[in-house]
């Protein structure tokens, strides 16, 4: 064997053993899906930017295609059946509170979490990103979520965080998420946390060529009764142009943290004569 030979058959050998030891790392063998930069032209067309089309926990996968879509705003949306009856009463009274302008929920200054949904408002919008045993989903109000394609948790992983552990795998066309070890206190519903030992399931898949669909069940025993399960639906949007959706307003001394309230009254005065008309 020449010299050049056998420089070009090192080079081939570090090349497969770094593609081993790349896909080992993972969990996984070389030849599963996504796990080299090669296969990843195989896989479905999840990447770039999405924006949300249906509301949350509101499209049951039996629902008919001409149902009705709630908007997820609050007070549209009806509290899911499988809360608790004690923390449906709290939801509720949250709730109430909030629509009476007695409370104020702005999150300042709260981290985003991933309370086993992605956000379907302001600040939901998507991007996806596929990498070797990766792919990455990126919200406009600054959640990150990293799901590992791979069997076991990485080493290093955090026994609790604010995205959760989220272990994927391919089923075919379809993208299967595992996510747990969520923080308690991530929120499921308005201000209730989803509390311990959650468990949230996603099948991501294609509709067509620009619709994606996320089915969710979540599993939470300190709130739910019973699984809960919905469908979330988005459109691609490959022009979009992502910027951050940046809610955390410091030293707003207009309202109070601890209370969640405006500490002035903005009450409009009984003798306020109404806009002029349009």
């Amino acid at each position: 064997m020449t010299s050049s030979n056998r420089h070009g058959a090192c080079r081939l050998a570090a090349a497969i053993g770094s593609t081993l030891l790349s896909a080992f790392a993972f969990g996984a063998t070389a030849s599963a899906p996504g796990m080299t930069y090669e296969s990843l032209k195989d896989l479905p067309d999840f990447s770039g930017g999405w924006v949300p089309i249906s509301g949350l926990f509101a499209v049951p996968s039996t629902a008919t295609a001409n149902g009705p879509i709630p908007s997820g705003i609050p007070g549209s949306t009806p509290l899911p059946r499988e809360l608790k009856p004690e923390i449906a009463a709290r939801a509720a009274q949250d709730l109430k509170q909030l629509l009476s302008g007695a409370t104020v929920e702005r999150g300042y200054c709260e981290p985003p979490t991933f309370g086993g949904r992605l956000p379907m408002n302001a600040g939901g919008s998507l991007e996806i990103l596929f990498t070797p045993g990766r792919v990455t989903i990126a919200t406009e109000s600054g959640l990150v979520r990293r799901l590992y394609v791979r069997d076991t948790a990485p080493p290093g992983a955090l026994e609790e965080s604010r995205t959760g552990l989220s272990l994927a795998r391919w089923e075919g066309r379809t993208l299967v998420v595992t996510t747990t070890r969520i923080n308690r206190d991530a929120k499921l519903v308005g201000r209730i946390g989803i509390g311990a030992n959650a468990r949230v399931v996603e099948r991501l898949s294609l509709k067509d060529a620009n619709t994606l669909e996320v089915e969710s069940t979540v599993t939470a025993p300190e709130v739910l009764t019973g699984p809960l399960k919905g469908v979330n639906r988005y459109k691609r949007a490959r022009d979009r142009l992502f910027t951050d959706f940046d809610i955390c307003v410091q030293g707003d001394r207009s309202f109070d943290e601890a209370s969640k309230a405006e500490r002035f009254d903005a009450t409009p005065p009984p003798d306020l004569p109404p806009p002029p008309p349009g």
